[in-house]
Formats: structure tokens, sequence, C-alpha cells
């Protein structure tokens, strides 16, 4: 018994060390890429492969079968050098960071923007279990129904430039906790996806708890 308590305790308690992984690259007719990675090199393994996997979905690559610091700094530049070749005149920028973590479980977030005769953004907020390193599902976050959820961020969208007029015709995509906040991800206008951050205080009702008081 004790064993195997020490054995969920040291997991629970390994948080991830990052790196910070750039790049930057300008072509012709104005086309440039440029990243700013906080790229995990340790920390639990099944969430940290997830992570991994989930930042070469936003850089639209394929996942190779090593990740290891290096090879994915190799992997970023060929990620500029085929941009610069396929994306003629566009102007694109991400950025990735790590935005929260605790015992149970880690959050990245991203932001990528195109710029050409428009500009363009997408953003993303992923929390991974440490327990197995799934990407937490909205119904693992929330306690209520969707038309709940998107009241909440019809209540939050802030200055998000709308095309809808009323929250029964938003969406609901991705979602994720950072430190105060839920982050839902949904429609805007020149969004492929935009963050909706709702104030987790106020909206505590409506979430699930954790077995330990935390997030998940």
């Amino acid at each position: 018994m004790f064993a195997l308590l020490f054995s969920v305790t040291a997991v629970a308690q390994t948080f991830f060390s990052t790196t910070t992984v750039t790049c930057s690259e300008k072509g012709d007719r104005r086309t440039s890429f440029s990243a700013s990675i906080e790229y995990p090199v340790s920390g639990e393994k099944k969430s940290l492969g997830a992570v991994r996997e989930w930042i070469c979905s936003i850089l639209e690559t394929d996942v190779p079968d090593k990740l290891e610091e290096a090879d994915f700094r190799s992997l970023l530049r060929n990620c500029c050098g085929q941009f610069l070749i396929d994306a003629d005149g566009t102007e694109r920028s991400i950025e990735i960071y790590r935005s929260y973590e605790d015992e149970s479980c880690v959050t990245f977030e991203a932001e990528v923007i195109d710029k050409d005769s428009e500009k363009w953004i997408s953003q993303d907020c992923a929390t991974f279990s440490k327990r197995d390193g799934h990407r937490l599902t909205v119904d693992e976050i929330f306690a209520c129904g969707e038309s709940k959820i998107k009241e909440l961020m019809w209540e939050y969208r802030g200055d998000l430039p709308m095309a809808v007029g009323s929250a029964k015709e938003l969406v609901v995509g991705e979602a994720g906790y950072i430190d105060g906040w839920v982050i839902v991800i949904g429609p805007a206008v020149n969004y492929t996806g935009a963050a909706y951050r709702l104030r987790y205080p106020e909206i505590e009702q409506y979430l699930r708890k954790g077995h330990s008081g935390g997030y998940y």
C-alpha cells in the first residue's frame, strides 16, 4: 500500500520543464514565418507525449518518431522552410506557451495569425490530464449543458467581433483551464477559433470539481 501511494504521489508531482524554441524567416513577396514555442523537454511521460503531438497539430505537420528538443528544433525549421515555399505572400506568426499547471493537469495555449489581404487568427487552449495524458473534453470541464455554456460564452465574449446575434447561434469548441479562468474556443469574425475567457469564480457552479477540490 505504501509503495502504491508513493508511486501515485510521485507521478502527481511531476511538473513540466520547458524551453523556448524560436524560428523567424522571410521569403519573397512579403512571405514570412515566425514562431515562438514553449516546448516541453521533460514531464509526466503520457501527458508529455500528448502535448508534443498537439504542438505538431498546431504546426500542421506529422508527428515524427522522435521529438526530443533537438528533433523539434529541426522540425520547426522544416515547417518554416515549407511554409515559405507554399504560402506565397502570407505572413504567419505562431505563439505556443504553457499557461497553467498543477499536480493533476497541464495547459498549453496557442495562437496562429495569418496575414495576407486579410488577417485571420486561430486560438486554442488544451488541458491534458497527467494521469493518462488525454486532453480534457468540454464534458469533463462543465457540469452543465451546451446551451448554458453558450450563454456563458456570450456573457464573457468581451470585445470579440461577433457575426451572430445571440448565444444560441454560437458553437462550443474545445475548452481548457488556466489560472482563474476557463477558456472555451468558439466563433468570431476573422477567427477560425477564438478564445472566450470565462472567469472561474463566477462560473464555478457550472463546473465539475476534482476529487481534491482542484480543477481536475
